[in-house]
């Protein structure tokens, strides 16, 4: 990811979270991820948001990045059937850990926790007929967007920027200019133009009467 698709992963954690992140901080976001696509970092994100209740690191990014691409390349029936023996004990003791040993494909497919606990309290036949098409055709679709996006290629990858503090200095105020006084011809004052002002005034009007 380059700068600005970093910042838009830190917004939408910022809105989720209300958590900050300096210029310096989106730098070493983008640095950390820069061979993760915007892509891989979102699909990733979404999983943390529904699994998680604190703000991410960039270590968390990547190993949930890292996760969807380890998985192995099984086939959705094979996804299934997994899915199905975990579901007959969602309501066991130790249901949360069956949950979280799952596939990070099937448990985004799922979508919680509570979803699977749902499932595991619904018939069989019913899940085989209305869930399993839908897990089926997503499982696929998703193995086939991990696969592409774990292609990725070397020559596009950005080297880590360097920080500079001078970059980030605060703008000073320029004190505002106050407008200068403008000065009077040296010898009268403006009091003494109005006067004479006046005085020629009132001899026009004398003159007038006598003529």
């Amino acid at each position: 990811m380059n700068n600005a698709q970093t910042q838009q992963i830190l917004e939408h954690i910022k809105t989720m979270y209300g958590k900050d992140y300096t210029p310096d901080t989106i730098k070493l976001w983008a640095g950390t991820l820069q061979d993760i696509s915007f892509t891989e970092a979102s699909y990733a994100l979404v999983s943390w948001f529904k699994h998680e209740h604190w703000p991410p690191l960039p270590a968390d990014i990547r190993e949930k990045v890292y996760n969807l691409k380890s998985e192995p390349d099984v086939l959705a029936s094979q996804a299934w059937d997994q899915l199905l023996r975990a579901l007959r004990n969602a309501y066991a003791p130790e249901s949360e850990r069956i949950w979280n040993e799952l596939p990070e494909i099937t448990k985004q497919i799922v979508g919680g926790y509570a979803t699977f606990r749902a499932w595991g309290n619904t018939e069989t036949a019913s899940l085989e007929t209305v869930q399993r098409p839908m897990f089926m055709k997503r499982f696929e679709e998703l193995q086939r967007r991990i696969r592409k996006e774990a292609a990725v290629d070397e020559k596009f990858r950005e080297p880590l920027p360097a920080l500079s503090g001078s970059e980030h200095k605060a703008i000073e105020a320029k004190p505002v200019e106050q407008p200068k006084p403008t000065r009077q011809p040296s010898g009268k004052s403006r009091a003494d133009d109005l006067a004479e002002l006046r005085r020629r005034l009132m001899k026009g009007k004398d003159e007038s009467r006598t003529n």
